[in-house]
């Protein structure tokens, strides 16, 4: 870092750093010491007169100039990384790719969709990273990602949704469960039980509220509550109740036998998903790619 001029290698690890949320890993990313990371992190702050960061006991938070210097950072490492693809490879859809999704939508409905994507453009260079549906929207919002999946897509005046996939739900009990036994359940099988619910205020759970239980003007009994469907399903296979989940989502655990999925009889019960991306902001050739990927592949 001779002189005072800024290079390309101290912003992918300033970004890195807020990636990974730690020193050791970023320094780890890019083979340096936990101390060459901090200085560095110093020489922006000094460049910049500005903090970028700000420190608590268990983890640190980006300040507003931090914020900005991620979003730029990201747009200046996004232009070379294409640039670079088009020189190596003319014509090859490369360069570097921001991917956010909410946990259910990350684990078990992208993976095949990335697979599939990465077979097709080997040179792009694909982050991905899972989170509450309102910290995707933040990131797109404020330039930290450049496309999200959720669940329950709601209109912003900075965002764009696309149609993504309709995932069928379905009833979710232990293997022990009497409901297990069943061909399908019915609203009213489920009122009489303890329920597993995701948190108040996540879209998942408020539309089981409202498109569900508030037909029979009547809610389940609930006994646990979590903040994502990992947490959730564990919170089913030892027994505190039964929940409702997207099929897909417990199909490994219902392959193991450690969850049943019981179907709804008439009618089925849908969760619509969404694919984010900026209105004011053009993605680049592998995110168009990587839309027009997501929306031939998505299934009704």
């Amino acid at each position: 870092m001779k002189g005072s001029r800024l290079h390309l290698d101290l912003f992918k690890v300033f970004q890195d750093l807020v990636d990974t949320g730690s020193f050791s890993k970023a320094a780890a990313q890019n083979h340096l010491t936990q101390s060459a990371v901090s200085q560095q992190l110093s020489f922006l702050e000094r460049r910049l007169g500005a903090r970028l960061i700000e420190r608590g006991k268990e983890r640190f938070f980006l300040t507003e100039a931090g914020r900005e210097l991620l979003r730029c950072a990201w747009k200046i490492l996004q232009a070379y990384g294409e640039a670079e693809s088009a020189i190596r490879n003319p014509g090859a859809v490369g360069g570097p790719l921001r991917v956010e999704a909410i946990y259910s939508i990350g684990l078990h409905a992208l993976p095949s969709h990335l697979k599939s994507f990465l077979a097709r453009f080997p040179q792009v260079s694909l982050r991905t990273s899972y989170s509450r549906a309102e910290q995707v929207y933040e990131d797109l919002i404020h330039g930290h990602g450049d496309v999200g999946l959720v669940a329950y897509p709601r209109s912003h005046p900075l965002l764009r949704v696309l149609a993504f996939e309709r995932e069928r739900l379905a009833v979710a009990c232990a293997p022990g469960d009497p409901l297990a036994a069943r061909k399908n359940a019915s609203l009213k099988d489920l009122l009489a039980r303890p329920f597993v619910a995701f948190e108040r205020g996540l879209p998942t759970q408020k539309a089981i509220e409202d498109l569900v239980f508030r037909r029979l003007g009547t809610f389940p009994r609930v006994v646990a509550e979590f903040d994502n469907v990992e947490t959730l399903k564990r919170g089913v296979e030892v027994g505190l109740g039964i929940t409702i989940l997207p099929e897909r989502t417990v199909a490994a655990e219902v392959k193991a036998g450690s969850l049943a999925c019981v179907p709804f009889s008439s009618p089925a019960y849908y969760r619509p998903t969404g694919i984010l991306i900026r209105r004011d902001q053009p993605l680049s050739r592998a995110g168009k790619e990587f839309v027009r990927w997501l929306t031939r592949e998505a299934k009704p």
